[in-house]
């Protein structure tokens, strides 16, 4: 018996290891899947398609998640992923519903080779395609039914009827309803083919409800944060109509204020009750907030003109929420020291550097308090206070040491959700040390050590999409100086400048941005003065690739007197600048770019001819972070004679515009 046993045993074992090579031999053919524990470590080989008939399988694979495996995978090879198919599915079923085909069904198989490769195949049926017969809306209020007029001039009779845009019209006519007090309204689409389904009359039927108010708003989570404080930033009142817009725009500005991590603000539908033709809901608000003591610090090395090589340091710390009052102060300090040997100041920091005897000589070391009242005057236009102290700060011409103080005032203003105003105003005491009184005057003029009175106001529009990548929408900014004249100081000057930049999807996954820019400065009164900081520099990473930055623009001559700074730039009083790039994802989290950039400064309006125009192009790669795009771009002067050896390269981060 139990020899009996044995035999059954073995044979049983010799059976399945028969099984498992049949199957991994169909493995290997195609003709199954493999197990969950080895199917992450497959590759794709090839994606292919079959019963693309009307259009161009390579413009449906760019759209795709799965992808084959290239030259260039070779750190990390593209795994197979079943969630990647499911979407690419939803894709490519979208794809076609854009462009009329309504019914067009997506399949797929994987083959399997080898042990660890796939062959990812998309079936598509098209089906008929379907062009649009005519669009309205039925029923509902016909002053809120209008509103869509503008959103339906999109659909053109005769064409190839876009799915996607009837649903989101259909959205769009949803939210205006419930912008305007009726947040139950529901809209059905109907679509009212002929026979063959090639022509439709699409038609939004509106199911009119209740007009609904706001009943009382309550905070399910009560924190840290004075209740008072969050609910002052809410434009939805009780008993005011109810709206959606009103509701995101609540949220957005408890956002703004960098107390809260998250914001939830619904209606509770289990409150409702309808009284006299009339709706009440209450509305709940739910809220995570930030810790409300920081500490950031920081230290780097870099290059300033009249120092050479410097160590930056810095450290901030504060309370952004005083005793749950949502106002905020900040308390930093940031030293600034020149890297010097036996032999005089450092001019360039590299390995070898680490075998010198280096010391640290103190250049400045500033010191600044800030403070942020939010509503001063129950009015919400936070306003900052800022004090700045720079004691023992050393002069780069003449080596002596002078204390500065300066305090800012800035009020911020919130006009819309995209268009905020700022007015800043900004004050300078200086003390020159070891220098007698009657000759104060005369070393303030030189350096950096000069007093600035000003007043600024600025203003911008951002509809960016995202602040970092932005692929729609547009960022502008105006500003205009006021320095010295009836605010004393030693530089008299106004100074504006406007930009605009725009960011638009020209195909596929292809991006123009572009952008306008001009300045502007006039010297005031016979005592007119303003310093190269002030005027407009241009070259560089954010202007003008290809040039050096900051280089491009008037000099210094020998006529301006100026000592060790001949031949260094001087900055223009007016300035125009003209950016074009063509942007798009390359792979992985590479993207790539195109640019051609023009623009330069001028210290006359009669000096700005054609030919005086600077130009420049070329091509950038980026790799995006967490914080935005690391960017290397290289660029070469468009002159007459066209070399590409006399370029340069730029690397940065984040787009310049």
């Amino acid at each position: 018996m139990r020899g009996f046993r044995s035999i059954l045993i073995l044979i049983t074992s010799f059976s399945f290891i028969f099984i498992c090579s049949v199957f991994e031999a169909q493995c290997q053919d195609g003709a199954s899947l493999p197990r969950r524990s080895q199917y992450k470590k497959i590759i794709v080989k090839e994606v292919r398609f079959s019963g693309v008939r009307s259009f161009s399988v390579s413009e449906i694979r760019g759209l795709l998640l799965t992808k084959p495996n290239r030259w260039f995978n070779i750190v990390k090879k593209r795994k197979l992923s079943r969630s990647n198919v499911a979407a690419d599915i939803n894709t490519i079923e979208r794809f076609y519903e854009r462009r009329g085909y309504l019914f067009a069904d997506v399949g797929d198989s994987v083959i399997f080779r080898n042990g660890d490769e796939a062959v990812v195949l998309f079936k598509v049926d098209e089906g008929v395609r379907t062009y649009l017969s005519g669009i309205g809306v039925e029923g509902g209020i016909p002053v809120l039914n209008r509103k869509l007029d503008k959103t339906l001039k999109n659909f053109k009779p005769g064409e190839p009827l876009n799915g996607i845009m009837v649903r989101s019209a259909g959205f769009v006519l949803r939210d205006i309803y419930r912008d305007f007090g009726y947040p139950y309204t529901q809209i059905n689409r109907k679509y009212e083919f002929t026979g063959d389904t090639s022509s439709v009359n699409v038609i939004y039927a509106v199911a009119e409800s209740v007009y609904t108010v706001n009943g009382d708003i309550s905070l399910e989570r009560e924190g840290y944060t004075h209740p008072g404080v969050v609910k002052r930033e809410l434009i939805v009142k009780r008993g005011k109509m109810y709206s959606e817009k009103d509701i995101i725009e609540s949220e957005q500005r408890l956002y703004s204020t960098g107390l809260f991590k998250i914001i939830n603000l619904r209606k509770a539908d289990s409150t409702a009750v309808i009284s006299n033709d009339t709706c009440r809901v209450d509305l709940n608000l739910s809220y995570v907030e930030r810790k409300s003591y920081f500490v950031n610090a920081g230290v780097g090395i870099g290059r300033e003109e009249d120092f050479e090589v410097v160590l930056r340091s810095s450290i901030r710390f504060g309370d952004r929420n005083v005793f749950g009052t949502g106002r905020k102060i900040f308390v930093g300090v940031r030293p600034l020291y020149q890297l010097t040997d036996f032999e005089g100041p450092v001019e360039s920091f590299s390995f070898s550097t680490l075998d010198r005897k280096i010391a640290f000589r103190s250049i400045r070391t500033t010191w600044e308090l800030n403070y942020v009242e939010p509503w001063p005057f129950n009015l919400r236009i936070p306003t900052s206070l800022g004090f700045t102290y720079e004691p023992n700060t050393l002069n780069p011409v003449f080596g002596y040491r002078y204390n500065r103080i300066a305090g800012e005032l800035s009020l911020l203003r919130e006009l819309d959700r995209f268009t905020t105003t700022r007015v800043n105003i900004r004050t300078e005491y200086i003390d020159i040390k070891n220098v007698p009184e009657d000759q104060e005057e005369a070393f303030r003029q030189e350096g950096d050590n000069q007093i600035r009175r000003k007043i600024s106001l600025y203003g911008d529009r951002d509809t960016r999409d995202n602040l970092f990548v932005p692929q729609r929408g547009s960022y502008s900014y105006a500003g205009i100086d006021y320095v010295g004249d009836i605010l004393g100081g030693d530089f008299n000057y106004l100074k504006a400048q406007f930009s605009w930049s725009r960011y638009q999807i020209l195909t596929g996954q292809n991006i123009i941005a572009t952008r306008l820019w001009f300045g502007w400065l006039d010297d005031l009164g016979k005592e007119g003065r303003s310093s190269v900081e002030d005027r407009f520099l241009l070259g560089g990473a954010t202007t003008i690739r290809g040039y050096a930055e900051n280089t491009l623009g008037p000099v210094f001559t020998e006529a301006d007197d100026p000592g060790d700074k001949l031949g260094k730039p001087k900055g223009g009083r007016y300035m125009m600048v003209g950016n074009l790039e063509i942007r798009r994802p390359l792979f992985w989290r590479f993207g790539g770019a195109a640019f051609v950039d023009a623009g330069n400064t001028y210290s006359r309006l009669a000096d700005i001819t054609p030919l005086s125009v600077a130009f420049s192009s070329g091509m950038g790669l980026q790799f995006f972070t967490p914080i935005g795009p690391l960017r290397l771009d290289y660029a070469v002067r468009l002159k007459k004679e066209f070399d590409l050896s006399a370029g340069n390269i730029h690397l940065s981060i984040l787009y310049g515009f």
